[in-house]
């Protein structure tokens, strides 16, 4: 660090370039300008997003729901005559998609892993996908029998009845959200990010992986992009250094939020301390919590994708 004293005070060199950091991340954000700081390929992730591509199957309401607006505000915006669509087309749509219930096929719950193991492999018989999913209640790890995850729920009814048809009497249904971070998920771009968690005072970018700083001097997010199209890959929240009130910090918050963890175990933390991991998944995503020493602040969270 450069310093220059002079009689009023001292000239911080690496206060400045914060200050300089602040003022171009803002002007980016707001679109205004397009600076080569490391932020060109953000950039291109703004000019891209909000855009989608019709699949088949798509209707124009269909795609209202999905991302909380209306069939009339969607044809404004993209001054459409007609309800028509058509696939290949694209649309601008609102930044962030709804965040979908999920409808989550249970075929039973067991003490034993052994027993487990054992209802898997008779689904398997059955032409039924399962999968053993652990489940850490009250200190005692249980055993569920996991038969698919959907977003209807008129095609969980129809696993359950499969499943019902096969002799499992015991199956049922849950609904589940899934797993998310402020509304932010795997896939989501990086406006979406700004969008959910405010403009940072100022952020720092290493390759792929983008740091933004809110309070204090810690990072409050940590994003991995995607060197393809920009979305999100990894994200890292520290609600430590975070303003916003609805991310867990407490232990009874995340099981609150997210239910009980699949796995929980104790590992290393700073000054040699042990700390708790709390593991969620959940179709195809992994969501790590870690618990501070005191067994009640949460330190980090982590989602990533484990496909």
């Amino acid at each position: 660090m450069v310093t220059y004293s002079v009689t009023t005070g001292v000239f911080n060199i690496k206060k400045i370039k914060r200050k300089i950091q602040v003022v171009l991340s803002s002007m980016f954000l707001m679109g205004a300008f397009t600076f080569g700081m490391g932020f060109t390929h953000n950039a291109k992730v703004q000019a891209e997003e909000d855009v989608i591509v019709i699949q088949k199957g798509d209707t124009l309401y269909s795609i209202a729901k999905r991302y909380g607006t209306t069939v009339q505000k969607l044809k404004e915006d993209n001054h459409l005559a007609s309800d028509l669509i058509y696939v290949g087309q694209k649309l601008q749509v609102p930044g962030q998609p709804q965040v979908e219930t999920l409808y989550v096929v249970m075929a039973g719950s067991f003490s034993k892993k052994s027993n487990a193991d054992k209802r898997v492999a008779l689904l398997k018989q059955h032409k039924v996908d399962a999968v053993v999913v652990s489940k850490f209640i009250d200190n005692k790890t249980y055993y569920r029998i996991q038969a698919g995850a959907f977003s209807k729920k008129e095609n969980a009814e129809k696993q359950l009845k499969m499943l019902n048809t096969a002799g499992i009497g015991d199956a049922y249904i849950l609904t589940s959200k899934p797993l998310q971070l402020n509304g932010i998920t795997v896939g989501s771009s990086y406006n979406q990010v700004v969008e959910k968690y405010g403009v940072p005072n100022f952020s720092e970018e290493q390759q792929n992986t983008i740091s933004h700083f809110y309070v204090d001097e810690g990072a409050g997010l940590r994003m991995q992009l995607s060197s393809e199209n920009g979305s999100v890959k990894q994200l890292h929240v520290y609600p430590e250094y975070l303003p916003l009130l609805n991310i867990p910090r407490e232990k009874a918050q995340v099981i609150e939020n997210y239910d009980h963890p699949n796995i929980v175990e104790k590992v290393s933390c700073y000054e040699s301390a042990v700390c708790e991991k709390m593991t969620y998944q959940l179709n195809g995503l992994q969501l790590n919590v870690q618990i501070d020493r005191d067994g009640k602040t949460v330190q980090y969270l982590e989602l990533k994708e484990i496909r």
